[in-house]
């Protein structure tokens, strides 16, 4: 485990401490079996954003992402309709073509990713618009039934996005994809000037984000048994929130997908000892908007400090 897991898995411990402390409630064995299964959905989520933040990018269609996976299988998955595995099918090729065609944009273009994934996200939320013509969509039983279902106790979500941040983990820092990866990331003109072509890198890292967000979106669909047009929204914030907790730099290179689960994790206690005080979704939305401030002013300070070490010791 690498630094910035360590210091995601100390700010957990800490939360879950002053959780305990503050609001005995908050860290019930009811309170948390109601906080896992969203902890895990803004994991996978959050997994996505990494991946992209890792390029030095940003990704603002998660929201429309989520919000058309689960659309589509609930309307599509259906005995009556494709079936499930054939609507799942279709909410993962759906989200690789949205974000091909945001990283094509970024990659070929030089187009700011804020600017593309907004317009991207509106795009989405149209074809959600359409498609449910402004009603909501019932998801299919068998789903619904496995999404709110446990397994030893657990929720079999939180297996799911167990298997995903390991798996993940694996690719991203034991294969040879994997480091080219965090390489382009880090210096772009280095990998090129290796041979590495920085632009598939680019967006493979797009067209992941908008895969796990569909992911997101199916298992949310099946969570909640119904879709709305704002499925995705409340996971946007979170999912840049947790990349900032877990570590990793905002100004691309490596990264820990382990730590952005922890940080996902520490933001599903949070929002548990919020809900404690107060049910307004604006004063969790501040809290976790401070918290990504106070990371990139920390992460910027910390990358000056240590550019500065540096600097001092090839002089020395």
């Amino acid at each position: 485990m690498g630094w910035p897991s360590i210091r995601a898995a100390a700010a957990v411990v800490a939360m879950f401490a002053i959780s305990a402390a503050v609001s005995t409630p908050s860290v019930s064995r009811t309170a948390l079996l109601a906080m896992l299964p969203f902890a895990a959905f803004t994991a996978i989520a959050a997994l996505g954003q990494t991946l992209v933040v890792q390029q030095a990018g940003l990704d603002l269609s998660i929201a429309g992402g989520i919000s058309l996976g689960a659309l589509l299988v609930a309307k599509y998955g259906a005995a009556g309709g494709l079936g499930l595995a054939s609507a799942i099918v279709l909410a993962l090729a759906a989200a690789a073509a949205a974000g091909l065609a945001s990283g094509s944009a970024i990659a070929f273009f030089g187009l700011p990713p804020l600017v593309v994934t907004i317009g991207v996200n509106a795009i989405l939320i149209g074809f959600v618009q359409s498609l449910s013509g402004g009603y909501s969509a019932q998801a299919p039983n068998s789903l619904a039934s496995f999404s709110v279902g446990r397994t030893l106790g657990l929720p079999n979500v939180l297996y799911i996005a167990l298997a995903t941040v390991l798996i993940a983990q694996l690719l991203l820092k034991t294969t040879v994809l994997g480091r080219r990866f965090e390489l382009v990331g880090a210096n772009r003109r280095a990998a090129h000037a290796a041979g590495i072509r920085t632009r598939r890198y680019t967006i493979a890292a797009y067209v992941l984000s908008a895969m796990f967000a569909s992911v997101t979106g199916v298992m949310l669909a099946g969570y909640l048994s119904t879709t709305t047009l704002t499925t995705g929204d409340s996971y946007l914030l979170p999912s840049v929130a947790a990349v900032v907790l877990g570590g990793t730099a905002l100004t691309g290179g490596r990264g820990s997908l382990t730590g952005t689960a922890l940080g996902a994790l520490f933001l599903g206690q949070l929002s548990q000892l919020v809900q404690t005080y107060t049910q307004t979704t604006a004063i969790q939305n501040i809290v976790q908007a401070a918290i990504i401030g106070v990371g990139i002013v920390l992460q910027l300070r910390l990358t000056a400090w240590l550019r500065g070490r540096m600097l001092r010791r090839a002089k020395a």
